[in-house]
């Protein structure tokens, strides 16, 4: 028979190993761009995500990726706002009514139902949707967390992909969220969150015309950086004024809600 000492010994041994095999996959961490962007804007704006985050939470086994918003120039891009803002809807749940009209079933919305919502997207108003969800569903495939960082446009990008895995059958809940900074969403789904700075010159003309979420960030007017106070890099994540570290904040505490 083992000596008590001996099943101690082994025990302390094989602990590491097992905590090892157990712990979960880092979450992956999103940039979803906003309008006027080319991809290499948006690589650039994950990078500077990537460093500011990994200097903040240190050890980290986060993965990154963009999940692009292709430009089609600007004013076509701000067209593609307004049509999408028509189709959000008041609240979540009005968001499959105003995409045609209806709305869920009692039983909830089956892969077929999915499919149908996602091909009306995809045709003029969300192009990229599909992209968007097959990387998604790879994160979730590997018992990844998914945090969204929508940015402007993005913001609604990030909504439209939420809502889809969360009501559908891929049953995302809790399991994908959203940071969106300068937010141009009327509403906030369960377990995400928002940025919206009170010199925000774009988000600021959208509210005059759309439901907006409010400004929830005082920062003063930079117009040095960027006039309009929206730019991602230059006003958001520049450290100098102070909501980077807001946001990095967020994204740390989605990324660690989900293990």
């Amino acid at each position: 028979m083992k000596s008590p000492v001996t099943v101690l010994l082994a025990s302390a041994l094989l602990a590491p190993l097992s905590a090892i095999s157990a712990t979960p996959p880092g979450s992956a961490i999103v940039f979803v761009n906003g309008i006027n962007n080319t991809f290499d804007d948006a690589v650039a704006n994950l990078q500077i995500v990537k460093k500011q985050l990994n200097a903040r939470d240190k050890n980290n086994a986060y993965v990154y990726g963009n999940a692009y918003n292709a430009t089609q120039g600007f004013f076509t891009d701000v067209k593609s706002v307004f049509k999408q803002k028509a189709k959000e809807g008041s609240s979540p749940a009005d968001f499959w009514r105003a995409i045609d009209g209806g709305s869920l079933p009692a039983s909830g919305m089956n892969a077929e139902l999915q499919k149908k919502y996602i091909a009306i997207l995809a045709k003029s108003d969300v192009p990229e949707l599909p992209d968007h969800l097959r990387k998604y569903r790879g994160y979730l495939k590997d018992k990844r967390k998914v945090v969204l960082i929508g940015h402007s446009q993005g913001s609604l990008y990030a909504n439209f992909e939420i809502n889809l895995l969360v009501t559908g059958p891929d049953k995302a809940q809790g399991a994908i969220s959203a940071v969106n900074v300068g937010s141009a969403t009327g509403y906030q789904l369960p377990g995400s969150s928002y940025l919206t700075s009170s010199s925000d010159g774009v988000i600021g003309a959208l509210r005059l015309v759309q439901t907006v979420l409010p400004e929830n960030f005082s920062m003063g007017w930079h117009p040095l950086s960027d006039v309009m106070g929206h730019s991602f890099s230059k006003i958001y994540m520049n450290k100098s004024y102070g909501a980077a570290n807001q946001i990095l904040k967020q994204v740390s505490q989605q990324a660690y809600n989900g293990k």
